[in-house]
């Protein structure tokens, strides 16, 4: 970092410097982000999704999950085609649920059942 200060005379030269340099920095920001956009809107085979999922499943599990309708997919005639955000999306909302959540919705739901209001109680946890 330079630690002088110009003269009065280079500060015209300074700013074009400056201005040369913002305008690169911009032009490199929106590359990235249009990368980023591309990206998120890429098209999975059956191959390449299984390839990019966590815990990599079989293509017969995927197929299943297609059947069920659990994983968001498009079909293209015969072939399936999966969209790189709709898969992200879909992996942020299969979230497992905690013991306490799912014992908190247990005991909601027996207290506004009318039949059997018994108490939840957390013996078996």
């Amino acid at each position: 970092m330079c630690t002088t200060v110009p003269s009065f005379d280079a500060m015209p030269q300074l700013m074009v410097s400056i201005l040369e340099k913002l305008e690169t920095l911009e032009q490199k920001f929106d590359a990235l982000q249009s990368n980023n956009n591309v990206e998120a809107d890429a098209w999975f085979s059956l191959q390449d999704l299984c390839n990019y999922l966590p815990n990599h499943p079989a293509e017969q599990t995927v197929y299943g999950w297609t059947s069920n309708r659990t994983i968001p997919f498009h079909k293209n005639g015969k072939s399936i085609l999966f969209r790189k955000s709709e898969i992200d999306n879909w992996l942020m909302q299969t979230t497992c649920k905690s013991v306490n959540d799912i014992y908190d919705e247990a005991r909601a739901y027996v207290a506004n059942n009318p039949k059997g209001r018994k108490e939840v109680t957390r013996n078996h946890v």
